[in-house]
């Protein structure tokens, strides 16, 4: 039982840590990505795909949810070429 009680309670420590550097990290993923589309042909595909990816993870983001937007903005950067 305590060994059960330990692992839940670094768990909960864990995931109260992890959340913040998440937030943290979302605005600035998305920031790069915009960076880089800015500089690139507006009308390719993947440009495009990507730039609709920044927008999902800026939304991701509003709404709490960082891992589902850290995980768009990192797809985006690899539409584009950038290395993170």
């Amino acid at each position: 039982m305590r060994l059960l009680l330990g692992c839940v309670s670094w768990t909960l420590v864990l995931s109260l840590v992890a959340s913040p550097a998440s937030a943290s990290q979302c605005p600035v993923l998305i920031k790069q990505g915009r960076d880089a589309a800015a500089t690139m042909n507006p009308n390719d595909t993947k440009v495009k795909d990507a730039r609709a990816k920044l927008d999902r993870a800026s939304s991701l983001h509003k709404e709490g949810k960082h891992t589902d937007a850290m995980r768009e903005a990192n797809e985006a950067l690899g539409l584009l070429g950038v290395q993170k």
